[in-house]
């Protein structure tokens, strides 16, 4: 089976989409499939992340004549151009069984017209806010409701639907982490950007925990690097890393998570890592509510309207509150991942691709 990914990153989308996406392509490989990236050129790009971890990578622009500003990243792409940027990129490439679209400014139009290079379409998606084209759609959130996007896609559609098929890594599929009496390790990252500069704002927050050990994870590019690093220099008991080789792993020694809504809400639910959340998106808000009403997790509002001290104040009480509710919150979080959904995902791709070709 041959598989080609269209997703982008950058300073403004983030690294989620790749990071995911980047996840499902492991498996696929796994089960022998040939995996390829679509990728634009944006400042922030992960093109040499993706080729580094051994899939080919097709270059596309970074501008499109007529493109609203990348601000907005609900912002639909001229997708002709697109399209047509694609089609270059590719040249004499063969048709592929299945192409992958992680984007949320590409829509039923480029999905109809993306057919020319693929025989099945599938969509991974969070937002349920435009029309698709797709044989399949996924939608790992809790948030994700088959009326939702009844308006918005084809009754023949097959979709997957809920943190089940959250695309995690291997390494989340593991024992729940040791629900210690006293919150000893604090974690915090807001991914690979963090444009909303939070984990500086968890360090202005944290600065008067000396009791705690804590592991800020932040990338390079982090808006706020050079002022963290001043901080972190400062405190004996931090630590400040950039890439991290065994993320699950650090996260295992923790008792308290800090962090964003998006896709890291999985692996800490995987984990049953109580977690202080913050969305840093709008279009992270309502899943994270959800949790947050369900118990699993603490869900503190929009990064605008959590200052330093009303986190500081959050972890305070949670450190001081007791060893039973962190234990309900991490129990209320594993009930709804076990780290197996990429591999649920994999299997529908190609059980879906026999069943077509079968017919």
């Amino acid at each position: 089976m041959r598989v080609l990914i269209r997703a982008d990153a950058s300073m403004r989308i983030g690294s989620g989409h790749i990071a995911r996406c980047l996840t499902l392509a492991a498996v696929l490989r796994e089960r022998g499939a040939e995996v390829a990236f679509a990728c634009r050129l944006l400042p922030g790009q992960l093109l040499a992340r993706i080729e580094g971890q051994g899939f080919k990578a097709y270059a596309l622009p970074g501008f499109y004549a007529q493109e609203q500003d990348e601000g907005d990243i609900e912002a639909l792409l001229p997708w002709q151009a697109d399209i047509d940027a694609l089609r270059d990129a590719l040249g004499e490439e063969d048709r592929f069984d299945w192409l992958i679209v992680d984007h949320y400014a590409l829509d039923r139009d480029w999905q109809t017209a993306a057919r020319a290079f693929a025989k099945r379409i599938m969509a991974i998606d969070d937002l349920a806010n435009r029309p698709h084209a797709v044989d399949l759609l996924l939608d790992q959130n809790f948030s994700a409701q088959p009326q939702a996007y009844a308006p918005w896609i084809d009754s023949q559609c097959l979709t997957l639907f809920g943190p089940h098929y959250a695309l995690l890594r291997d390494e989340f599929q593991r024992p729940p982490i040791e629900i210690r009496p006293r919150v000893r390790r604090v974690i915090v990252n807001f991914g690979g950007f963090d444009a909303a500069e939070q984990t500086y704002n968890a360090m202005l927050a944290l600065t008067t925990f000396s009791e705690l050990e804590v592991d800020f994870v932040a990338g390079v590019d982090n808006p706020a690097w050079a002022a963290m690093q001043v901080l972190a220099a400062a405190h004996g008991n931090w630590r400040l890393h950039t890439l991290v080789d065994d993320f699950a792993g650090l996260m295992a020694q923790a008792d308290l998570f800090i962090g964003a809504g998006g896709g890291t809400t999985w692996e800490r639910a995987a984990l049953g890592l109580p977690t202080l959340c913050i969305s840093v998106a709008s279009n992270q808000e309502l899943n994270a509510r959800l949790l947050a009403d369900a118990g699993g997790h603490l869900y503190l509002g929009a990064h605008e309207q959590v200052s330093s001290e009303a986190l500081r104040q959050a972890v305070q009480a949670l450190c001081m509150s007791g060893q039973g509710v962190r234990q309900r919150m991490a129990g209320k979080s594993r009930e709804l991942v076990d780290g197996k959904g990429a591999q649920r995902v994999a299997d529908a791709l190609f059980n879906f691709q026999r069943v077509t070709h079968n017919e």
